[in-house]
C-alpha cells in the first residue's frame, strides 16, 4: 500500500503526531453535496475504521475510501505561526453520487 509524499514541513508540524487522511462531506448553498479529502493531525476517534500506512517515520490513518489515491498526493503545512495547517496537494473532491473514482479523488 503507498503512502502520501509529506513535506519536512509537514513533518515539524506533525511533530511526531501521527497523520489523519479523511473524507470531509461538505454541502453547497443549493443542497449540492461533495466529498473533500483533508489531511488533519491525528490520531483518529476510531483509528480501526482507517488503513494506516508509513510515510518514513509518520504513521498515516487512511479512510478506507482513500487508499488507492493517496500516492499520489503531498501534505504540506501552510501559514505562518500558530495558524500553520496541513494542506493536501493533488487531491479532489468527490461526487457522492458516483462514488470514489480514485483517478480524481
Amino acid at each position: 500500500m503507498a503512502s502520501p509524499t509529506l513535506t519536512p514541513a509537514a513533518v515539524d508540524h506533525l511533530a511526531g503526531r501521527s497523520l489523519v487522511l479523511r473524507v470531509s462531506p461538505r454541502h453547497g448553498c443549493c443542497g449540492g453535496r461533495a466529498l473533500l479529502p483533508v489531511a488533519e493531525v491525528g490520531p483518529p476517534a476510531q483509528p480501526d475504521e482507517y488503513d494506516i500506512v508509513q510515510a518514513g517515520e509518520v504513521t498515516c490513518f487512511v479512510d478506507p475510501r482513500l487508499t488507492d489515491a493517496v500516492a499520489g498526493w503531498t501534505v504540506d503545512s501552510i501559514g505562518f505561526g500558530r495558524w500553520r495547517r496541513l494542506h493536501l496537494d493533488g487531491a479532489h473532491g468527490i461526487d457522492p453520487a458516483r462514488g470514489v473514482d480514485h483517478r480524481h479523488v
